[in-house]
């Protein structure tokens, strides 16, 4: 006698089909679990048997074989209990069902409740795409699948709830979605920060086209209040992207209970002290890290200066890539990166080397070491370099004659304009703003005119800029002419995208 049960398995943050294969024959009285299980799901025989007796079944005194197919790739999670123990009792009972139409997830308690598991959208996502269209879950996991609209969700809250389910599909009532989640309101806005109109302007423009930043400045002079402004001025996020980022944290089990579905675009901003892995994901059973949860958002790195450099040099290739690839013995793992880097640092150890009012302490040797851990490989990949200044005195005066300068939803509007000019360009691509280009695309879509391209050569001589500092000021002028609703690029657009790359020639001088 064989039952089969549609299920899934996670591989990172997203999932594979699995059918779990459940034979009951006569001989010593046995359970087991083949197909490369994890130890959570070998352990499953000490969750389901009392399951099964303390909700009124019989358990089977015959030998119990569960195969988990395909055999041959790695699977974990509790989320097998429910379809093991479903597979077990048709078979007990002599009962028949149709189930080819119905995947399962559920983690058992000892008392026959079933708990919430961890990942169940990204489940859910890969039993719809192998076609199923009725899923059955906890019922605590039934507000986050629910945002799939296309497929029915059926909660479950014990194992008897679940057998009938399967006997009679007539008596599995889909959940109604409860909330209608809405985008959080942020209460920070870019017109509380004073002064600081060419750091704000600078950051309207990364924004716009999803380009890194870079500032540096003296303490207090206002780089991580802009910058925690940052996500006021993103566009909404899609449907696609709101699952995409709701899966990755529901994997992550850091999904909060009262916001089902991520609507708000992530802004992670870990202390310097962070290990690799929890940067950049990774553990022996992967999770995703800080780059992954901060995904189609803004990953802040305050104090860049601190990080430890062999974390900071790991996010290299995630940060051109938009994704992470990790081995682990006989599976391969992705997390994706799309992420706005925005790092704020010191231009030394004391903070007060460009500040004419205030006597640097550092020590030559000290201010050389300081600057070569910010002009490195990992620096060189951000796109744009800012140097923010201290507050003037007249920007003081203009705040007290409440002139507030330019506010969050004036920024915003512009950077959602100039997106959707860059979604309707790249409309069929891989990427859709301007931050992510290859060089092929970049020469295709950036390259300025030729009074631009005379004023870039110019620069790339004198200021002795890489290739990659060179196509990444094309994209930058192509950004600020998407800002301008410019179809053409100009000398105006490359001279300011110029700028913030002039830095970087001030702090290699410094860093020799």
């Amino acid at each position: 006698m064989l039952t089969r049960m549609k299920t899934a398995s996670l591989q990172g943050v997203n999932g594979y089909p699995v059918t779990v294969e459940t034979d009951l024959h006569r001989g010593m009285p046995g359970f087991q679990i083949v197909g490369l299980a994890d130890t959570t799901i070998k352990e499953a025989f000490s969750r389901i048997r009392p399951a099964i007796i303390n909700s009124g079944y019989r358990f089977p005194r015959e030998k119990v074989t569960v195969n988990l197919s395909p055999a041959g790739k790695p699977k974990e999670g509790s989320h097998f209990d429910l379809p093991i123990a479903l597979g077990i009792l048709l078979l007990t009972l002599g009962e028949e069902a149709q189930i080819e139409d119905t995947a399962f997830f559920g983690e058992l308690s000892l008392d026959g409740k079933i708990n919430p598991i961890r990942g169940a959208l990204p489940l859910a996502l890969c039993a719809r795409k192998a076609g199923v269209h009725n899923i059955v879950l906890p019922l605590q996991n039934c507000e986050e699948a629910a945002v799939l609209e296309d497929v029915n969700i059926i909660p479950v809250s014990d194992l008897t709830q679940a057998i009938c389910c399967v006997k009679d599909p007539q008596t599995a009532a889909p959940y109604k979605k409860k909330k209608h989640v809405e985008e959080a309101h942020s209460d920070l806005d870019f017109s509380e920060v004073i002064g600081q109109e060419y750091g704000k302007r600078a950051l309207m423009i990364a924004a716009a086209g999803d380009h890194g930043i870079l500032m540096m400045g003296g303490p207090g002079c206002g780089k991580t209040m802009m910058a925690r402004r940052i996500p006021s001025i993103l566009p909404r996020l899609s449907y696609e992207e709101q699952l995409e980022l709701t899966g990755i944290y529901s994997v992550a089990g850091m999904l909060p209970e009262d916001e089902p579905v991520i609507t708000s675009r992530p802004f992670r901003s870990p202390h310097h002290s962070i290990s690799m892995a929890g940067l950049i994901g990774g553990g022996q059973k992967p999770r995703p890290g800080e780059l992954s949860l901060a995904h189609r958002g803004v990953l802040f790195l305050d104090e860049l200066g601190e990080f430890e450099g062999r974390a900071i040099d790991a996010m290299r290739q995630p940060v051109e890539d938009g994704f992470i690839r990790l081995n682990r013995n006989l599976e391969e793992i992705i997390f994706p990166s799309e992420v706005m880097i925005v790092a704020a640092a010191n231009p030394c150890k004391c903070g007060n080397l460009w500040d004419e009012k205030k006597t640097c302490t550092c020590s030559s040797a000290q201010i050389c070491s300081h600057m070569r851990k910010l002009t490195g490989p990992f620096a060189d990949r951000i796109d744009m370099h800012v140097r923010v200044a201290q507050v003037a005195g007249k920007d003081l005066k203009e705040r007290e004659e409440k002139n507030k300068g330019m506010t969050s939803a004036q920024m915003r509007e512009k950077v959602v304009e100039a997106r959707r000019i860059q979604e309707e360009r790249y409309r069929g691509m891989p990427h859709r703003e301007n931050g992510w280009l290859e060089e092929s695309e970049i020469i295709r879509y950036c390259l300025p005119d030729q009074g631009g391209q005379e004023l870039l050569r110019q620069a790339y001589e004198k200021m002795g800029l890489t290739m990659r500092a060179y196509w990444k000021i094309c994209k930058i002028a192509r950004t600020i002419a998407d800002l301008e609703g410019k179809e053409a690029i100009g000398m105006p657009e490359v001279a300011e995208a110029l700028q913030f790359r002039i830095m970087e020639k001030e702090m290699k001088r410094n860093g020799a």
